[in-house]
């Protein structure tokens, strides 16, 4: 089902109560946009905040009069603006860039996560969308995958989990017709099938043509073409499109090579139910990657990440987190902050495994590369795999679980 935005939620998003000075979530967004006019992008992120909750200090007396609420993603959003601008893609005639992008939000108020109480089960649940995209030479968009997860974790009012460790999620276009939103959808279209009709909208435009796609004030597409194959909001896809845009690189595709892009999504054995020693835990682990593969049905590229969203639960059945921080960065974009080094044996991070990994893959059919030898414990690589073991020793299950769906 579609998910409204908070400035589109207004007075429902239902942050009144919980705000000191009375206003609610776009509105004090409002007040803070109109704030950072006329100052630069340095001066806004250097605005006090709460260190420990992002919020506005009470030292800034303008921005409080207004907007005392966590800004710390509105600073990033802002601020990755200065960085170094980014080297053109260059793609050589006959090759393909390959773009991933993994976007994933711990889901809070109006369509997500809610506490039990003695009447319904409560729900921790995490969305996790996923893009890919493959670029030619003359800089259009070949092919184009939409995909995404709801990992959705039940608990009851004394913070048990009810959801059984271990349960996998789905993605929307595995589930097609049993994700059920045929019956709200104007023109009867359940959401596999709205998002098949943008990626083929996609096909054959440049990333900023796709960028550039009109939207009414609701954020639906204008495009008489577009609003007759998909009626959701579009600006969360237009951005994750884009997004896999500006992270596509040439690696190895070539023109006629297939593109594929899937998932695996399951319940973490780290969740645990609330106890009088602390919160409980519901995380769930999404492991997902886009690859090309050759006519002769070698893999020729290759981009792998994961992500692990965690929401905690104390014994009355209330989320304790933060509900404004709900961005989750992947293993990948932590890099180092991932801290997997100390015990890793060969003292390497999970993105430096995961690279070489990637690296290994190509050249070698999906049937060869299911065929390495793990240990069966715990799914690392065994010891026999000499050429893989120089850099990756970690379980590569589920990166070999995402591979084997494209058959």
């Amino acid at each position: 089902t579609a998910v409204t935005t908070k400035t589109e939620l207004e007075y429902d998003y239902d942050m009144l109560k919980a705000s000191p000075i009375g206003k609610e979530w776009f509105e004090q967004t409002n007040f803070f946009e109109d704030y950072c006019k006329g100052k630069t992008v340095d001066a806004v992120a250097a605005t006090e905040v709460n260190p420990d909750n992002g919020h506005v200090a009470e030292s800034e007396v303008d921005l409080v009069a207004g907007c005392t609420m966590n800004i710390n993603d509105f600073v990033v959003v802002l601020t990755k603006s200065t960085g170094a601008a980014a080297e053109p893609l260059v793609v050589p005639e006959g090759e393909l860039a390959l773009g991933f992008n993994m976007v994933a939000n711990l889901a809070f108020g109006h369509s997500g996560s809610a506490n039990a109480t003695a009447e319904a089960d409560g729900l921790a649940q995490a969305n996790v969308d996923i893009y890919a995209v493959t670029i030619n030479s003359e800089g259009v968009i070949v092919d184009c995958k939409i995909d995404a997860i709801q990992c959705k974790v039940n608990f009851d009012a004394a913070g048990q989990l009810i959801t059984p460790v271990g349960t996998e999620f789905l993605s929307k276009m595995e589930l097609k017709d049993d994700y059920a939103m045929r019956g709200a959808s104007g023109i009867n279209a359940e959401w596999f099938e709205q998002v098949e009709a943008l990626e083929e909208y996609c096909i054959g435009k440049t990333p900023e043509e796709v960028a550039n796609i009109a939207l009414d004030d609701a954020g639906k597409a204008t495009d008489a073409d577009l609003i007759a194959g998909i009626t959701m909001p579009l600006g969360d896809f237009i951005a994750g499109v884009v997004g896999a845009c500006e992270n596509a690189r040439v690696s190895g595709a070539k023109e006629g090579d297939t593109l594929y892009m899937h998932s695996v999504s399951a319940m973490s054995d780290s969740s645990k139910s609330a106890s009088e020693e602390g919160d409980g835990l519901a995380q769930c682990d999404t492991t997902a990657g886009a690859y090309t593969i050759a006519a002769d049905g070698t893999i020729t590229d290759i981009e792998l990440d994961c992500v692990q969203t965690k929401i905690n639960i104390n014994t009355a059945g209330e989320i304790t987190n933060d509900q404004e921080a709900t961005a989750v960065t992947t293993k990948t974009d932590l890099e180092y902050d991932y801290d997997m080094l100390k015990a890793s044996p060969i003292g390497k991070e999970w993105f430096e495994q995961t690279n070489f990994f990637e690296d290994y893959c190509k050249g070698k059919t999906v049937d060869a590369v299911a065929a390495t030898e793990v240990n069966p414990d715990n799914g690392h690589v065994a010891e026999s795999e000499v050429d893989l073991v120089a850099g990756c020793t970690m379980n590569i299950n589920d990166f070999v679980v995402v591979l084997t769906k494209s058959k």
